[in-house]
């Protein structure tokens, strides 16, 4: 935010929509990941994202050394969950078209099903 403080406003009216719309355009992307066929495809940008935050979180520990190890541990903690903020946004439409996709596939299965019953009872009256 302090960036964000000491900034022309000008400045601002160009970064903070262009922001927005790559947000928009990334979370377009996971759904379209998330469409498709294979289940595991929709998993690499949060994948990506947890290993990113991950990496960023952690790295503070492996260059302040055994000094003050305790005290940064809490704050790599705390950056490990704000950063992992970004992986939970990417899992709800995995998660939402995941259950979607079961939702339709057992509806198909029923229907099949309740088709084969009919045809069984047609097939006996016959």
């Amino acid at each position: 935010m302090e960036i964000l403080q000491g900034m022309d406003p000008d400045k601002m009216i160009i970064i903070i929509p262009s922001a927005l719309v790559v947000m928009y355009l990334v979370i377009s992307l996971q759904n379209s990941l998330c469409s498709r066929e294979n289940p595991y495809i929709g998993l690499i940008l949060p994948a990506i994202c947890f290993i990113a935050s991950t990496v960023l979180a952690v790295r503070p520990l492996f260059v302040a050394g055994a000094d003050g190890a305790g005290e940064l541990a809490l704050l790599c903690l705390r950056m490990w969950l704000t950063f992992n903020i970004a992986t939970l946004v990417f899992l709800f439409p995995y998660y939402k078209h995941r259950k979607t996709r079961a939702a339709v596939q057992k509806a198909r299965q029923s229907s099949e099903a309740a088709a084969i019953e009919i045809e069984d009872r047609h097939d006996d009256k016959s």
